[in-house]
Order: structure tokens, then sequence, then C-alpha cells
């Protein structure tokens, strides 16, 4: 693991290593640095989705949703451990964050198809069938970019092209 320079630390050098109990404590996973905090961005997402068919009044907060990166979210979080969660990342794998970013950028898709479905509806639930298929595509890629965060799947060096054919075969493009 690559030692990293943070001003938290008192200029000292860290490692992921040396962190292991306060990351621990914060429920920060002290081998890969990343905190599955950050998921709940999607699972929120994912949640108006699949009520939106019985529950129209989740419109709006469904088309005021945006995608965050992983920095993002934290530096706009209540987590109480954000800046740990920032210095985790920061001595996080490359290849394991390179890796995360594939799949969210996967995730983003999947929700921002969904959020279009809705906007563009011209009476509500003509997107219920298109809502429910992306909610269930989101759970799946969420539970593998919760296996990654937990250090349960190894990284690989997947492409962005990679995640892109994926969405296209997903939506039939």
């Amino acid at each position: 693991m690559r030692p990293v320079q943070h001003r938290t630390f008192l200029e000292k050098t860290v490692t992921l290593a040396q962190l292991h109990d306060v990351l621990v404590e914060a429920n920060i996973n002290p081998n890969t640095g990343l905190s599955t905090d950050y998921l709940n961005h999607f699972n929120e997402m994912v949640m108006m989705v699949e009520l939106y068919p019985s529950s129209p009044d989740v419109r709006d907060e469904i088309l005021a949703w945006t995608p965050l990166k992983y920095r993002q979210h934290f530096e706009s979080s209540g987590f109480r451990a954000k800046s740990l969660a920032l210095i985790g990342h920061d001595l996080a794998v490359d290849s394991l964050k390179r890796q995360l970013d594939v799949i969210v950028a996967e995730i983003d898709t999947v929700l921002l198809e969904a959020q279009g479905a809705v906007a563009s509806e011209a009476a509500h639930g003509e997107s219920a069938r298109m809502l429910e298929e992306a909610a269930e595509s989101a759970e799946m890629l969420i539970a593998r970019a919760s296996a990654l965060i937990n250090g349960l799947s190894a990284p690989n060096q997947a492409e962005a092209e990679d995640a892109q054919a994926a969405v296209d075969a997903l939506f039939g493009v």
C-alpha cells in the first residue's frame, strides 16, 4: 500500500495498516480504505425508483437526483468520519478505485436512464416496467460495488468501454 501525505495526521506519512483500528471503528474497510456509506447515495435513488409506480409523490426527488463521485459524496455528507473516508480513499489502491469508478459509471447510467423515463412520461405509470428493470440492474451493480469496497472481489483493469457495453446490452442498444 502506498503512503500518502495528509495534514490531518500531522504531516506524517500513513498507511491503511497504520489506520486499521480507526478505520474499523469508523465503518471503513481497513483493507481497501473505502466505505460502503458511499453506496447509500445510490440505494436512496433505487428506493425512490421502486416506490415511484405506487407513489408518484417521489417524482421530484427522482428528477432532482444527480450522480456523485466518491469524494463529492463524502465532502457533502453527514457521515461522522467523512474526513477519514477521504483519507482512506486517498490511500486506496488505484486499480481498486478505477474498478469502483467503472461500476459507479454503470450505476449512474442505469439510474439516469430511469430518471429520464420518469421525466418523459406522458402519464404516470408508463415507465413502470423499465423502472423495475433499472432497479434490479442497479441493485446488482451496487452489490458488485459493495463486494469491491469490502475486499470480497479483486479489482481488475476494466475500462470505461466495458461499462458502456454492459449498459448498452442492458437497455438493448
